[in-house]
């Protein structure tokens, strides 16, 4: 695994969701350096700490491990997926047709 991804990941999730580090460690009963530690890839947490930072983040574990493994296609349709899941229904309808006249129109090619 590459932990300065992992690390890297966390960092981006935790800013999207406008939270210090110092926060972010309080939520999941960690010290502010040794969450510090875990972003900057230097540390690599139990897994009970990684469902807790997924959890305080409010992301799939999977997206924190993007970029890590081969199946970054999978995460990045699933970060998709959250993404166009938080929007109004009359816009989710709308990318969701715009997304399959593209896959239609991959088909043809």
């Amino acid at each position: 695994m590459n932990s300065k991804k992992f690390g890297s990941n966390i960092q981006k999730y935790r800013l999207a969701k406008g939270l210090t580090q110092e926060a972010t460690a309080e939520k999941c009963g960690l010290s502010t350096n040794y969450f510090r530690q875990i972003e900057l890839g230097n540390k690599v947490p139990r897994l009970e700490t990684f469902l807790k930072i997924a959890e305080v983040l409010g992301v799939s574990t999977d997206l924190l491990f993007a970029g890590n493994f081969s199946w970054t296609a999978e995460a990045r349709s699933n970060e998709l997926y959250q993404k166009i899941e938080k929007l109004p229904a009359n816009q989710r309808e709308y990318i969701l047709s715009a997304v399959d006249a593209l896959v239609e129109g991959m088909k043809k090619l």
